[in-house]
Order: C-alpha cells, then sequence, then structure tokens
C-alpha cells in the first residue's frame, strides 16, 4: 500500500444543517491502523460545522512496522458547505512527508465541479509510459476522498458509486450493503452499516502498475459506517483491505456519537 492511497483511508463524520445561531459543533475520532496484526500507524479526525459551512482534518503518524513506514506523517483537510445532498467539497488538500520526500496536493471546487489543482513539486507526466491524464470531463460532478465517504443521516452509507478527485487521480468508490454488525468502542455502542467496497481508477495513473492492478482486482475490502445521532450523519468506523504485505485495518477507539 503506496503513500499515494492515503486518502483512501482518510475518513470522518460530521454535522448537518442546524440554525444559525447554534454553536459551531466539534466532533473526533480516533483510529488504530494495523497491517498483518502489527501497529502501522495512528490518526486522529477532528471536525467542525459552523451553520452550514463545514472543515475536516486529518492527522496520521506512522507506527512503524520495520522501515516500512517508518517516519512518515500526512495531514489532509477538506472544507466546504453542507447541501441537502450531502457534503459539497469547496477545497481538498494532501500532504505527506517519508523523510526527506515531501508531496503536496490541493484541488479547489465549485458546485461539484474541479476549478484548480495544484501539486508540489509538479511532475511532468506526459512522457510518462502508459500515464492516463485526467480530462475535463474526469473533473465534473466529483468530491474529495474525505467528504465522499460521509453520508447524511437519512440516506443510505452503503452509496453505490462515489465519484473521487483526490488532486491528481480520478477513481470511483463502489460500495454494496452487506448487513450490519455489532460495533463498541470510546463514545459509540450500537449496530453499524457494513458496506464491500471496491476501487475503480479511472484517470491520473499509470495503467498496468502494480498498485493499481491490485487494487482493482480486490473482492474482500469492508467499510463499516456508524450513525452518529449528536451530529446526525453516518461515518467510518472500520476499514479492511487486503495488501500483499497482509490485511490492512482502520478501527476506531473513538468515536464522539
Amino acid at each position: 500500500m503506496t503513500i499515494r492511497y492515503l486518502p483512501l483511508l482518510a475518513v470522518l463524520g460530521l454535522a448537518a444543517p442546524s440554525p444559525a445561531s447554534a454553536e459551531p459543533l466539534r466532533h473526533r475520532a480516533d483510529f488504530d491502523i494495523q497491517l498483518a496484526g502489527l501497529p502501522f500507524a495512528r490518526a486522529s479526525f477532528t471536525s467542525v460545522r459552523d451553520d452550514n459551512l463545514y472543515e475536516i482534518e486529518v492527522n496520521f503518524q506512522s507506527a512503524g512496522v520495520g522501515q516500512v513506514v517508518s517516519d512518515m506523517t500526512a495531514e489532509l483537510m477538506s472544507s466546504g458547505v453542507i447541501a441537502k445532498s450531502g457534503l459539497q467539497s469547496q477545497r481538498y488538500y494532501l500532504q505527506y512527508r517519508k523523510g526527506e520526500r515531501h508531496r503536496r496536493f490541493e484541488a479547489d471546487f465549485k458546485d461539484g465541479d474541479v476549478i484548480a489543482t495544484r501539486v508540489e513539486p509538479p511532475r511532468d507526466r506526459s512522457k510518462q509510459r502508459n500515464w492516463i491524464p485526467v480530462s475535463a470531463s474526469d473533473l465534473k460532478a466529483v468530491t474529495d476522498p474525505l467528504a465522499g465517504l460521509i453520508q447524511l443521516a437519512d440516506s443510505d452509507p452503503c452509496k453505490p458509486v462515489i465519484p473521487v478527485y483526490d488532486g491528481e487521480s480520478r477513481l470511483d468508490i463502489n460500495l454494496d450493503r452487506k448487513g450490519e454488525e455489532p460495533f463498541k468502542t470510546e463514545g459509540f455502542d450500537g449496530t453499524v452499516v457494513v458496506c464491500a467496497m471496491r476501487y475503480t481508477p479511472l484517470a491520473g495513473y499509470r495503467k498496468g502498475s502494480r498498485e493499481a492492478e491490485f487494487l482493482k482486482r480486490l473482492k474482500r475490502m469492508e467499510i463499516w459506517f456508524a450513525k452518529s445521532d449528536r451530529m446526525n450523519v453516518y461515518a467510518p468506523v472500520f476499514f479492511s483491505v487486503p495488501t500483499r504485505f497482509g490485511t490492512l485495518t482502520m478501527k476506531a477507539t473513538r468515536f464522539d456519537g
């Protein structure tokens, strides 16, 4: 699992609209991430909603499995508005550091369309073999990886298709409802919705690359959604995906319900 796919793990819930006079609502969730049963990383998610505006911030810190993820940190942020259809992103960024390596991806959205993208340091992909470029049509009616996996409480969290743009790649996340399971952690004790999950790369990736082809073939990815009554949303509390190094799991140790 490479750093490029960290946004697939970066998910958190937040609030639905409330009267403008209400105090800003805050939400926190903490996750332990394991690879093949060993500590891999920790992630903390905080969100703030003020009237119909939201902001989600994520901090990721490697926990160290040999040299696989040593000295790696990542920060992600999504901000925008809460519409009747759900969270509508206006700005998204991901930046990560691993040793001396550093990259930052940013995307600006308007009415569901991407209007600007920045990547630092930039890369010229035009001559890269089998690179599938992102077209103008790929940037229409999309969301970012954080906002895309948050669903309002009156909707089905297992959406068939979530069109995602992460600042470089265009992909679809496909969910299929499998059932329900009991789940308990600090702040939550109840039933969660279990969805099978598939990943479909569309553009902004190298066709035939080992990572993309591996993820395309996966049939056993799962994501579990818990309903936060206070925040009135469904948000992920568990994620499982097989990798070449063993199963990667992400489980909430705290979820503000």
